[in-house]
């Protein structure tokens, strides 16, 4: 879980975002496969688990000129085997 309280914004940086939330989750699993000498480890991650949408930045205050927000949901898979 990534928790923020809201960066600086507004004239002078004076103001703040609201905070915010985001859950990720992952599992993995270790394999040995038969004749193999080394585990291969499979893997599933998801970012965003609620695919809530938040903003980390608004554009205004000094040195930003565009808003920006956090990661959508995203799923992400992985192989991996020991050297």
């Amino acid at each position: 879980m990534i928790y923020g309280s809201g960066l600086r914004s507004g004239f002078a940086n004076t103001d703040h975002l609201p905070s915010y939330t985001q859950v990720n989750a992952g599992v993995s699993r270790e394999f040995l496969f038969p004749g193999w000498t080394k585990p291969t480890t499979v893997r599933f991650d998801v970012v965003n688990l609620f695919d809530k949408i938040y903003e980390i930045r608004d554009g205004s205050g000094i040195g930003v000129f565009a808003p920006q927000f956090g990661p959508r949901r995203g799923f992400f898979a992985g192989i991996s085997q020991k050297i």
